[in-house]
């Protein structure tokens, strides 16, 4: 199951907070997700629960059963009762404004449900709700903002796209919808997700500074060896010769064990500058 199926899943079991909730739910999903006319109402879906949901908010609403056929790969809800289907036109359309912000919820509930989907975090923060009319798209944007969301559209294939990027402002709309266990499952993601980057990026760091130190290891252990076979290194001073002795003995340490080990110990910048000075010594031979 796609992780949005199981979004819708989740969204079909949340409860209707007053009793427009319904009647506001089913006016999304017919507006994202089905067609609205004087012959007819008809909503598809490929998920069972969601034709099963509309068809219970259709209920709740106005107490009209609507009928399911089951399809191959396709759920079609239809109801052509003439006085059935002007009972719910004229319930659904007075939600151009949604004083309650539950039932403002619930209409954008219903466009998840009959048009909308969400990518799976593992892969991608982006969720989107598709419509025919430009006018559906732009009130969404407008109930989104009243409560605090931002959502954007575009054009795509001859129809309209709300869509939402970023993982938070994805999760509290899952919550907002009614699925917080969506929500909490996005942010448990996104959580990992940072923490492999994080290692990852330690990791890389850690490898580059091993690396770095090893190739200047190389240079220093060949520019001692340079300069021993020119018969050179018992002519430099003793604090030379001691960090090119140690350097032979322990290759893989850092300059800070080996000014540690040192008599008295030395700093770092003075492993570096004796060693650099051992390095322009075998240049010059």
């Amino acid at each position: 199951m796609s992780f949005s199926s199981d979004i819708k899943e989740k969204l079909c079991r949340a409860e209707y907070v007053c009793q427009s909730c319904a009647a506001n739910e089913t006016a999304g999903a017919l507006t994202f997700g089905g067609t609205v006319g004087g012959d007819g109402i008809r909503f598809a879906t490929e998920n069972r629960a969601v034709a099963e949901r509309v068809k219970k908010s259709v209920s709740e609403a106005f107490g009209i059963s609507a009928d399911i056929v089951h399809m191959p790969r396709l759920e079609r809800l239809s109801i052509e009762d003439v006085f059935e289907v002007e009972n719910i036109i004229g319930g659904i359309s007075l939600c151009g404004d949604i004083p309650f912000s539950c039932c403002r919820a619930a209409f954008v509930r219903g466009a998840f449900l009959g048009g909308g989907s969400v990518t799976d975090p593992q892969k991608g923060y982006h969720m989107e709700f598709n419509t025919r009319e430009e006018s559906s798209a732009k009130e969404l944007c407008s109930i989104l903002s009243r409560d605090g969301f931002s959502a954007k559209i575009t054009r795509r294939k001859g129809g309209y796209v709300v869509y939402i990027k970023g993982s938070g402002e994805i999760a509290d709309i899952l919550g907002y919808m009614g699925a917080p266990q969506g929500a909490l499952e996005m942010f448990t993601i996104q959580v990992e997700r940072e923490m492999r980057n994080d290692i990852n990026r330690r990791v890389n760091c850690e490898n580059a500074n091993t690396n770095k130190a090893a190739r200047a290891s190389s240079r220093h252990l060949f520019a001692i060896k340079k300069i021993r076979s020119s018969g050179e290194w018992d002519k430099l001073p003793d604090v030379l010769k001691e960090i090119g002795e140690l350097r032979e003995e322990y290759p893989e340490d850092s300059l800070k064990e080996l000014g540690e080990k040192t008599a008295p110990p030395i700093g770092k910048s003075g492993v570096n500058h004796r060693l650099n000075r051992i390095l322009e010594i075998a240049d010059s031979i």
